[in-house]
């Protein structure tokens, strides 16, 4: 009995360590490069604002297209906005009737990619702006 205790308790600290390593590794690996920096709800799904950090390279926005790609997975419809600023995407987000035409626009060419997800449409892909608004890449899910 207390064998099977001792085992339990060394199971259970192997899988919080190995958890607590595997959050620790992504937050590493993703040098604080991913901010969430609003959200809003649509039918069936949800729209967010995020910021990617300063220069995001084209492997790292891939990565981020199909991360984006498995949390949306069980939603119906979904758009996301990737800024490689965060003050940018908030102003975007405020929208240009409040913060005027022109700073709205300057904010906009800090967009970096968009993913988007309409169910009903049949659609779903990630968009890669070099510079903004050409469209780089899009990949098609």
């Amino acid at each position: 009995m207390r064998r099977r205790f001792v085992l339990t308790m060394l199971a259970g600290a192997a899988a919080a360590v190995t958890a607590g390593w595997w959050r620790l590794r992504t937050a590493l690996t993703a040098r604080g490069r991913y901010e969430d920096v609003a959200r809003w709800w649509i039918p069936g799904g949800e729209g967010r604002f995020v910021a990617v950090g300063p220069g995001p390279l084209p492997d790292e926005l891939r990565a981020l297209g199909e991360r984006l790609r498995q949390e949306f997975r069980p939603m119906d419809s979904a758009v996301v906005m990737v800024f490689d600023d965060p003050e940018a995407a908030r102003q975007v987000r405020k929208g240009s009737r409040i913060i005027g035409e022109e700073p709205f626009q300057a904010a906009l060419r800090h967009q970096r990619a968009m993913y988007f997800k309409s169910r009903a449409k049949g659609e779903e892909n990630f968009t890669i702006y070099d510079p903004y608004p050409c469209a780089r890449e899009v990949i098609r899910y």
